[in-house]
């Protein structure tokens, strides 16, 4: 099978969708398939043929290469003979997807990878948190309508957009994961930069340092956590924070408000091959945000064996099994700070969940990610060549027509289809 990519976001910017869009197309090229990307950026040195970057925007500090509007394809994409197109993103080289589909009438899948509505709620623009989010709904329906099926990473996010009416062929998916490589003896190195002991438990939080992130629990319940009666070999704990953006000022502010800034290192952006290290070094993975599709940092703590803490919300409690592999939490400082507490005065239970955690993630392989992907594919060839009503295109209704009257026409609603699969 021959596939096209577009996607807003690609190597080298780091964040789930790109770890997402590169484990698939590995797997789909290990397969036997071609796989096409089309993605905004310069070219890099490890690109091959079969990428083209698109004109980007000049926000060089900005963690996401941002496409230019109004793009147009610089490569000969009718000589590619291209079976399906697969969208990443609903926006602008999203929507350069879906009018190369219908120029070359392609199928046309779409995989949801985010809440756009929940991100821009939680903007911190007044006027983002007020219209945005409707406007994001919007245009996710309106993608999810041209879309011959489309994929969610959990329950969570096809139950979300069926809250909001969007009807679609929908085919549940998790995103693979590569078990993260650790180097050797990282985990002595890394913490000895940090001033601990091989026993004082060191928490990670990996992702992007957004407000929808909820970042900031793990710093209120870091200060409450300081004053409880935990024991001297515990006490000293400390966390480190492996990511950018936007709030990481604002972070850094409340810490030294909380009078923990000595408990608390802002590790920054790593290359995605050393977050192994920072897995390999830590104790204990907390990941508060309750916006996510999936979570896929979740599945890599898992397979490095640290034990997850969670919100009960959103995709991310869909990776781990409370009680089991991690807890999943209420979003509040209070129901945080109870869950560390219980596993930092816990080892038994840590390993015992970090074990646990260790086989649940084999579940989520980028070969699993690809057959299902692949199954996709097929249904939407079928959908869009062979559906008995096409979507858009008017049709006639003969039932009970009197003899003389004119046939009755009506549009089907757009985006009414069935769900197959998961």
């Amino acid at each position: 099978m021959r596939i096209a990519i577009f996607s807003e976001c690609y190597t080298p910017v780091l964040s789930g969708v790109v770890t997402s869009v590169v484990n698939l197309r590995e797997a789909l090229i290990a397969m036997g398939h071609t796989v096409y990307v089309f993605a905004p950026g310069t070219l890099q040195p490890d690109d091959d043929e079969h990428i083209f970057r698109l004109p980007e925007l000049p926000f060089p500090k900005h963690p996401y290469h941002l496409a230019r509007p109004f793009q147009r394809l610089n490569a000969p994409f009718a000589e590619m003979e291209i079976d399906v197109i697969h969208c990443q993103h609903p926006f602008t080289i999203g929507k350069l997807g879906a009018e190369t589909a219908k120029k070359y009438d392609i199928p046309l899948v779409y995989t949801v990878h985010s809440h756009y509505n929940e991100m821009a709620a939680a903007a911190k623009s007044p006027l983002l948190r007020t219209m945005a989010p409707t406007a994001m709904m919007q245009i996710m329906k309106s993608f999810c309508n041209r879309s011959d099926c489309v994929i969610t990473p959990s329950r969570h996010t096809r139950e979300t957009l069926r809250a909001e009416d969007i009807r679609a062929n929908y085919a549940i998916i998790p995103s693979g994961v590569q078990k993260p490589i650790a180097r050797q003896n990282v985990r002595q190195h890394l913490r000895a930069t940090l001033g601990l002991a091989d026993d004082t438990p060191l928490l990670l939080y990996l992702g992007r340092l957004g407000p929808e992130k909820r970042v900031d629990l793990i710093l209120e319940s870091v200060a409450m956590l300081r004053q409880s009666d935990l024991p001297k070999a515990v006490k000293n704990f400390k966390v480190v924070l492996v990511g950018d953006g936007q709030c990481k000022t604002d972070l850094e502010v409340q810490a030294r408000e909380l009078g923990i800034e000595s408990r608390v290192t802002f590790a920054g952006t790593v290359p995605h091959a050393e977050v192994g290290d920072w897995y390999a070094a830590s104790d204990l993975f907390v990941f508060p945000s309750g916006c996510e599709t999936q979570g896929m940092v979740l599945i890599e703590a898992m397979a490095m064996g640290l034990p997850c803490i969670t919100i009960n919300h959103g995709g991310a409690c869909e990776m781990v099994a409370n009680g089991e592999t991690g807890f999943l939490i209420n979003q509040t400082c209070h129901a945080l700070t109870k869950a560390i507490h219980k596993l930092l005065m816990e080892p038994d239970l840590c390993r015992q969940f970090g074990e646990a955690g260790k086989v649940r993630a084999e579940r989520y392989t980028p070969e699993a990610m690809a057959t299902k992907v692949l199954e996709v594919y097929a249904k939407a060839i079928d959908v869009h060549f062979n559906s008995t009503i096409k979507k858009n295109r008017r049709f006639t209704l003969d039932i009970r027509r009197k003899p003389g009257d004119k046939p009755k026409t009506r549009r089907p609603r757009k985006g009414f289809r069935l769900d197959f699969g998961e």
